[in-house]
């Protein structure tokens, strides 16, 4: 592998995230990052559905009665962990996350399609205790749709091969990158 410039690996990058957000990548699934109401931290996965490199952001969607909804209200910071096993390139974002829920994501609502709805609902809500797997039902609550936005303030890229490459990036100073001992 050839070494790319600055600009280059972060073009690349935002390609693993575009492409993946469209469903085609293989940089879908990520792991989301908050801290939980005791100060520790809570991990989970979710699904990238868009990621705007003009706008140096990502957008999730979640359920508005999940867990982090809570912790993100509470402390907005969050990172996100990518990673594409084609590319062998790891992707670490890190920003505020803003909950967007109502008529501004109506357009994104209406791109769910009606199996994925069952994602946004459910009876009772999450992490409530059950006496049995059976005692949950599921349900369809436009409601409880919301889309997660993290506005990125700072990239960690690391590309695996015969010679590792590694490179950071922050919004501060236009995410002109700086090359870093992988």
């Amino acid at each position: 592998m050839s070494e790319p410039t600055l600009g280059a690996f972060l073009a690349g990058a935002w390609d693993i995230l575009a492409t993946s957000a469209g469903g085609a990548g293989d940089a879908r699934q990520a792991a989301l990052a908050s801290i939980g109401p005791d100060g520790g931290p809570r991990v989970r996965t979710v699904i990238l559905r868009a990621a705007d490199r003009a706008e140096a952001a990502v957008e999730l969607h979640t359920d508005l009665a999940s867990a982090k909804i809570d912790e993100l209200r509470a402390e907005p910071r969050a990172a996100l962990l990518f990673w594409s096993a084609e590319r062998q390139v790891q992707i670490r974002a890190r920003g505020p996350v803003a909950i967007l829920t109502g008529a501004a994501v109506e357009d994104r609502w209406r791109d769910v399609p009606d199996a994925a709805r069952a994602n946004y609902g459910g009876a009772p809500v999450p992490l409530t205790p059950l006496d049995a797997p059976g005692d949950w039902r599921e349900t369809r609550e436009r409601a409880r749709f919301a889309v997660l936005r993290m506005e990125i303030d700072a990239l960690d890229l690391v590309r695996l091969g015969a010679r590792h490459l590694r490179a950071t990036y922050d919004a501060a100073d236009g995410f002109t990158g700086q090359w870093r001992a992988p």
